[in-house]
């Protein structure tokens, strides 16, 4: 019994032994990587090494993160334990939910009073700073309070439509804010949010921009204005990535373009490049598939259409502008897109340097409530 015994010791500890030595060889003859498709983020290097990093723990802290993002079959392993985590009924990871019907949601956690008092001021005050421009507000809510009865049992969320009345109510009156909640509530059967991604569909962004018409005064189009054609069926987006939840069937993404064909050109100014399309369709093969809409985010770019109305519209605005400003090309003549995360300029100046006739403000609430990058729209 005595020898059997060690005998399973030493196979054991050979295993081991092997186990360990295919790990080191795997990882000596493997690149780094650079960048993670699943995860959709850079992934980390070899730290440089000095005593007064190491003094600090900076080194030792760096390598650990560095051996980590670089284990060996690192993406074949994190599925064996998002598997592991699922069997064993686990539905949240990272701040994502899994939810029914294959649907990720992000979890909301309720904004600092102070901050959200401050992003509130900082709006009013550019409303009284530009008297001559429409104002309009949309706040639009995530798949997480739209779909909320596809959450798991108890799920920790803070009520997102609280505070979008919140923020409603404390507006100043010269901007006219675009309740677009219920109308997405009464849709919520629909595809309007992407099951693996933070955004709306296309399809969630024409409701949106029906909702848009009727309070700026435009006849918003139809379905039947528009060709929609699928591009893909293979898109896993944001939550896709940060929940590590596998085994989900990715999203499709839909491209509603008009019969009646509409002359655009694109410039972007931070790349100094013009497009004559609104979509990038070479994004369609990559992993932020979202890109297809105006190629991503920019800090400025310029949308000339062939409407004759001579009429201009600015938006500030996230993500969630890029898949909606498409459906507005058959009503302005020249459409501006601003992101303050990577605009530094006065917004005034620009509003009256290019007669601007209306400015949309669009934000979902999550980016809204966690991004500072709003305060910079009354310098």
């Amino acid at each position: 019994m005595k020898e059997d015994n060690n005998s399973y010791k030493y196979i054991i500890g050979l295993m081991l032994l092997g186990y360990i030595g295919i790990m080191i060889f795997t990882n000596i003859i493997t690149s780094d990587r650079v960048f993670s498709d699943m995860e959709n983020r850079r992934l980390e290097q070899v730290p440089k090494f000095s005593f007064e990093k190491l003094s600090k723990g900076e080194f030792t802290s760096n390598f650990e993160k560095y051996t980590s993002d670089q284990f060996p079959f690192r993406d074949f392993f994190i599925g064996i334990k998002s598997n592991c985590e699922r069997i064993l009924g686990k539905k949240e990871n990272n701040d994502v939910f899994l939810g029914k019907d294959g649907y990720l949601m992000e979890k909301f956690n309720k904004p600092d009073d102070e901050n959200l008092e401050s992003k509130i001021d900082t709006i009013n005050s550019f409303s009284r700073n530009n008297p001559n421009t429409n104002k309009y507000f949309i706040l639009a809510p995530n798949s997480v309070k739209v779909l909320e009865d596809k959450l798991p049992a108890f799920a920790p969320v803070d009520d997102e439509l609280f505070y979008i009345d919140k923020v409603k109510s404390n507006l100043d009156k010269g901007i006219k804010f675009i309740d677009i909640y219920d109308e997405f509530f009464s849709k919520k059967d629909e595809y309007i949010y992407y099951k693996t991604d933070h955004h709306w569909t296309s399809k969630g962004a024409f409701y949106a921009y029906k909702r848009l018409g009727e309070s700026m005064g435009f006849y918003p189009h139809g379905n039947d204005y528009f060709d929609i054609k699928e591009v893909t069926d293979s898109f896993y987006g944001s939550l896709y990535s940060k929940g590590r939840f596998r085994n989900i069937k990715g999203d499709s993404i839909e491209l509603y373009i008009p019969k009646k064909s509409e002359n655009c050109t694109v410039e972007y100014y931070d790349e100094k490049k013009i497009s004559n399309s609104l979509y990038n369709m070479e994004s369609l093969k990559e992993k932020d598939k979202y890109t297809v809409f105006l190629n991503g985010n920019h800090s400025l770019l310029k949308i000339n259409t062939d409407i004759s109305n001579s009429k201009k519209l600015l938006i500030i605005k996230d993500s969630y502008a890029n898949s909606l400003v498409p459906f507005l090309t058959g009503h302005y003549n020249e459409i501006y897109m601003i992101d303050l995360r990577y605009f530094n300029e006065d917004l005034s100046k620009f509003i009256k340097e290019n007669n601007i006739d209306d400015t949309l403000i669009l934000y979902n609430v999550k980016t809204f409530f966690e991004d500072n990058s709003i305060e910079k729209i009354s310098w």
